[in-house]
């Protein structure tokens, strides 16, 4: 198990939880709606904060589409009316005054084969789990026109659209169109057991106030003396469902915390440090990021070398540290600073669509949204966080509090806030100090080998992919030799800046391929996209008639979408291979120093 150095301890010492309990008390002290004066003020707080450090403060105030849940009722009908307890959601569709009147149907957990076998359409569905985008979406299309979730315990705050960030014209009939609302598990007991009698009508009354807002977005830079402009981007949300203690107070605290530390340190930095604190993440799908990646795209594009989030951090009983996100070329510096500090191992969930996860298509390396989180179980919020995760998380997600109003200060530990920020500061330090980015794009290269095979492999070799890993095959040798030469020590002059570049170019060039479904300049929705998109669908073939119309129009696209990956494949290799060539000779005994493969 990998060790801290005597300099790293004397880093991550600096993190106080005295500090960290002030940020966060004075960040929760009011309800954080997207755009609201409540959330404007904290935002000046933070801002003024980081500009006593020496920060410069760059503030903007893009108009997002916006939904604030209001109000909502639901009503058993029959001989008695029976009024049920539920909350409506934001980008759900508002009622006529009066509300609507419908049949309801019991859709279990709104998989499709349930919706295929319980025809929905024009009456109220109700669905077991939280209101999940993807799911509310499904039930949408198969004509329901209204929705009852059935959230377990309690009732968790949800945006409900698939849309990311604010619409376009293209997406915007994506966007929901009917009433949702969810009800606890004691409610969802109650609208079953009065099925379980016969037909049944419901009532449902909502309120959201949906519309275009001017929303804050702060970013806070503090400039490298010997950069270039590069810079590491951390990131959290501000905007809160009720008091959001650790969702996300915490993780601004966290944020401001790493703003403090390396404020003192600012002589020893290489790359800036920019802290971005986004609005619109809870009520606008993510609009402040998205309006970011929009409006800024050359700089991010070209000078940003690693997003770090921080959401959800420092909370009650989240122990596990083993399933923080980390693409694969981000890994070995997760789990270093995960290790050093926790003593646990990371095995890295592949990022999902969440998390404000607005900079793929700039082909920009992410790391972390959450470090920690609870041990698995079986509560429904549980089960929400796997899917937002894109199913392949073994915790418990971030507590029974999640989305809901006791997310408060006593749902914090202390001792567990100062853990994850001491994780984020040494991830930060080596992302923003050393002369090298701490960047490994040999196991990206081994992790696209490995996907493309298996996709091969379930094609029962019914598509050629034989390009693909000859560029691979190609590729990988370059990046190792162009590790051992970077990680040399001492690097001869000239070298790092050289290497830099490389690895910079090398994310532009394989992360929207492995990440995107749309390409760099437009948002996929949040559903989930699989890796290497665009071949992805060669795994049906499999199951197609060789000479089926269906067979050969997959065909069709597949050859596209392999041109489009050799492209990207063939620059990334001619990046790598012209580096090698200008990258100054390293001794003898420099080059057997390197770290091996």
């Amino acid at each position: 198990m990998p060790k801290l150095s005597k300099e790293e301890r004397a880093l991550v010492d600096q993190v106080s939880a005295e500090t960290l309990e002030e940020y966060t008390i004075n960040i929760t002290r009011k309800v954080r709606l997207s755009g609201s004066p409540e959330e404007q003020e904290t935002f000046r707080y933070i801002a003024r904060t980081l500009e006593a450090w020496g920060f410069e403060i760059e503030e903007h105030h893009p108009e997002c589409w916006t939904s604030w849940p209001v109000a909502a009722l639901l009503e058993l009908l029959g001989e008695t009316t029976a009024s049920i307890p539920c909350i409506t959601h934001s980008m759900a569709a508002s009622t006529p005054p009066e509300g609507v009147v419908l049949d309801l149907v019991d859709v279990d957990r709104g998989e499709p084969a349930s919706l295929e076998k319980r025809p929905v359409s024009g009456q109220a569905a109700l669905c077991d789990g939280l209101a999940m985008p993807g799911k509310v979406f499904r039930v949408e299309q198969a004509g329901a026109a209204a929705q009852i979730h059935v959230c377990g315990e309690r009732m968790h705050e949800m945006i409900t659209s698939i849309v990311w960030g604010s619409p376009t014209s293209e997406n915007a009939s994506l966007l929901p169109k009917t009433p949702i609302v969810s009800v606890n598990a004691e409610g969802g007991a109650r609208l079953r057991e009065a099925l379980g009698r016969g037909p049944v009508r419901v009532r449902l009354r909502t309120q959201v106030d949906t519309r275009w807002r001017a929303l804050p977005l702060l970013l806070a830079h503090l400039r490298a003396p010997r950069g270039a402009g590069d810079f590491v981007l951390m990131s959290g949300h501000v905007d809160s469902w009720h008091y959001g203690a650790m969702d996300n107070g915490a993780g601004n605290a966290t944020q401001m915390e790493v703003g403090r530390i390396f404020a003192a340190r600012k002589p020893y930095l290489r790359r800036d440090l920019r802290l971005a604190f986004w609005s619109g993440h809870s009520h606008a799908r993510y609009g402040g990021s998205a309006w970011y990646a929009d409006h800024c795209w050359r700089d991010l594009h070209e000078h940003c070398v690693l997003h770090v989030n921080v959401d959800c951090v420092g909370a009650k009983g989240a122990t596990l540290l083993t399933e923080a996100i980390a693409m694969a070329e981000t890994r070995d510096l997760g789990s270093a600073s995960v290790e050093k500090i926790s003593g646990q191992r990371l095995s890295g969930a592949r990022p999902a669509r969440a998390a404000d996860q607005s900079f793929w298509g700039h082909g920009i390396p992410s790391l972390f949204m959450s470090p920690s989180e609870q041990p698995a179980d079986q509560s429904e919020s549980a089960r929400a966080y796997a899917q937002l995760m894109g199913g392949a998380t073994r915790s418990g997600g971030l507590g029974w509090w999640w989305h809901t109003p006791e997310d408060t200060l006593d749902k914090l530990d202390p001792a567990h806030l100062v853990r994850d920020a001491q994780i984020y500061v040494l991830a930060a330090q080596q992302a923003l100090e050393d002369p090298v980015l701490p960047l490994d794009y040999r196991a990206a290269v081994a992790e696209a080998r490995a996907i493309l095979t298996e996709y091969s492999e379930e094609a029962q070799g019914r598509f050629d992919l034989a390009p693909v890993f000859g560029l691979l095959e190609e590729l990988g040798t370059a990046v190792e030799k162009l590790d051992r030469r970077i990680r040399a020590k001492p690097l001869p002059p000239g070298a790092a800046e050289l290497a830099n570049f490389c690895l910079m170019a090398l994310g532009r060039e394989l992360i929207p391929i492995n990440y995107c479904r749309s390409g760099p300049f437009e948002h996929d929705t949040t559903l989930p996209v699989p890796p290497f998109p665009g071949l992805e669908p060669m795994r049906r073939l499999g199951v197609l008639p060789p000479r089926s119309d269906a067979a050969r129009q997959l065909d069709v696209g597949l050859v596209r979408q392999r041109n489009k990956v050799c492209y990207h494949l063939s620059n990334a290799l001619a990046t790598v291979q012209a580096t090698l060539a200008a990258l100054p000779k390293p001794s003898v005994a420099g080059e057997s120093k390197g770290r091996k493969g």
